[in-house]
């Protein structure tokens, strides 16, 4: 049986990636993330978990092309909340006091390149929680995509959307032809069977993608 191959993109200090490993304790996981900082507190977490060959670490981010952006961190409330770095300035809203802490320059690739350069030739599963920038991600991995490389995806939408100007519908049409699209909730997943303006609901929800059956090459 083929070793599971997962991407992480987002990884943050690296709970979710070493939860995955706990899961699938013969998984190969690729766990990507582009603040230094943060990144320097993954590399330590997985190597205290002695999980180094098993997670693979990145220090870069992944978009629609490759190049240098500039990367916002955020005070919440007053207090340091790095989960939310963003490439896509975040601004303050009527709920939230979200304020811009810092930038740095970071580098993102696209996946396609990636997965060349590696001889990565299929992704089991990938993670994508990358705080409104998901699409760009997805654009960057159209040629996996459309050879059907990817089997499932998950993928975060919500109030980081506002930023990036991306809707759900730019999800559904990009994905919904090879892929059956569910909403994950508490007790498992919801399946959406038609694309309405009811989806656009721009609080924090995760979506799951399940590659349909035969669908290679662009063929659903």
């Amino acid at each position: 049986m083929a070793v599971p191959l997962i991407f992480d993109v987002g990884a943050n200090v690296g709970d979710y990636s070493l939860y995955l490993r706990s899961c699938l304790p013969t998984a190969r996981v690729y766990a990507f993330e582009p603040a230094r900082s943060v990144y320097q507190q993954l590399a330590a977490n997985i190597t205290a978990a002695r999980a180094n060959g098993q997670i693979n670490t990145y220090n870069f981010g992944f978009s629609d092309s490759a190049r240098t952006v500039e990367f916002y961190s955020y005070t919440v409330e007053g207090n340091d909340a790095s989960v939310l770095s963003s490439i896509d300035r975040r601004l303050p809203t009527q709920v939230l006091d979200v304020r811009t802490n810092s930038s740095e320059d970071i580098q993102v690739r696209i996946i396609d390149g990636f997965c060349e350069a590696e001889g990565i030739d299929r992704v089991d599963f990938l993670k994508l929680d990358v705080e409104g920038h998901e699409l760009s991600v997805l654009r960057g991995a159209q040629r996996m995509l459309a050879a059907g490389l990817i089997s499932m995806i998950q993928f975060e939408f919500g109030p980081a959307n506002i930023y990036s100007r991306t809707y759900f519908y730019d999800f559904w049409a990009l994905l919904s032809g090879m892929y059956d699209i569910y909403r994950i909730v508490p007790k498992g997943i919801a399946p959406i069977y038609y694309y309405g303006e009811h989806l656009e609901i721009f609080l924090t929800t995760n979506y799951l993608a399940l590659k349909k059956r035969g669908a290679e090459s662009g063929l659903a």
